[in-house]
């Protein structure tokens, strides 16, 4: 049986995508979804709001997690089609980022288009501000502090070598309990 999306597809996706936009233009702190769709398991209604609103038949998008009924689910109410290879998607659902993939397995752009490169949307276990770690870079005053629960350690160093390579990179946005946390390829992880 068929899910439905969004209860109002055009003013909800509107509502999320400026929610969206604060949370890249603000790295580091957590925004709050205003509409969470229904979502086909694994993925989160977190998830599948952040998918809805920014993916469509345009946009090829990766999944960690094969799922019939997930699929199906982004083909009927978004039109996205699905990549086999993570490099070759615009974004990517990470649904387990415990065992998320390297980050050089995705595309990171290359020097004349780096915006050619895939957007991770990840599942974690929670977003915790005001702890954890620290993140400066643009659109931060000073430090931004936010745990976030679920990554494996090798995120943090994969996207530290990732730094050096700047224009090229990968964005991520987390999601958990109703909010979203923005990390542009731009933001950096201090050392405390």
């Amino acid at each position: 049986m068929m899910l439905a999306a969004f209860a109002d597809p055009v003013f909800d996706s509107q509502r999320n995508f400026r929610e969206l936009l604060q949370a890249m233009a603000r790295p580091g702190t957590p925004r709050a979804l205003p509409s969470l769709p229904p979502s086909p398991a694994p993925a989160t209604p977190e998830a599948m709001a952040v998918l809805l609103t920014l993916c469509d038949q345009a946009t090829p998008v990766w999944l960690q997690a094969s799922h019939p009924g997930l699929a199906q689910h982004l083909r009927f109410h978004a039109g996205t089609p699905l990549v086999d290879a993570a490099v070759a998607a615009d974004f990517a659902l990470i649904t387990d980022a415990a065992a998320m993939p390297s980050l050089d397995a995705f595309a990171l752009g290359d020097p004349r288009y780096p915006d050619r490169s895939t957007t991770l949307i990840v599942q974690v276990g929670a977003l915790r501000p005001g702890t954890g770690a620290r993140f400066a870079g643009p659109g931060i005053r000073d430090t931004a502090r936010c745990a976030i629960d679920g990554l494996p350690e090798r995120f943090w160093r994969e996207r530290a070598a990732l730094a050096a390579r700047l224009p090229l990179g990968v964005d991520c946005f987390f999601v958990a309990a109703r909010q979203v946390l923005a990390l542009p390829r731009t933001t950096r992880l201090l050392e405390d």
